[in-house]
């Protein structure tokens, strides 16, 4: 039988999605700082992700 899910462990959507956020951002701010990507790339390489997505080519 499965478990009882304890409610003060759990998070809400709008938690998740606002963590998972945070972290990409943080990811993106170190590599732009550290020379790896350009700020350019980024912007780039997100446009061209977020086309894929929309045309549901992921």
């Amino acid at each position: 039988m499965a478990e009882k899910l304890d409610p003060k462990e759990l998070v809400s959507f709008k938690e998740l999605l606002m963590a998972n956020s945070i972290q990409v951002d943080a990811v993106a701010q170190l590599l732009i700082e550290k020379g790896i990507i350009t700020n350019e790339e980024f912007f780039a390489k997100l446009k061209q992700v977020q086309s894929k997505y929309q045309k549901g080519d992921h």
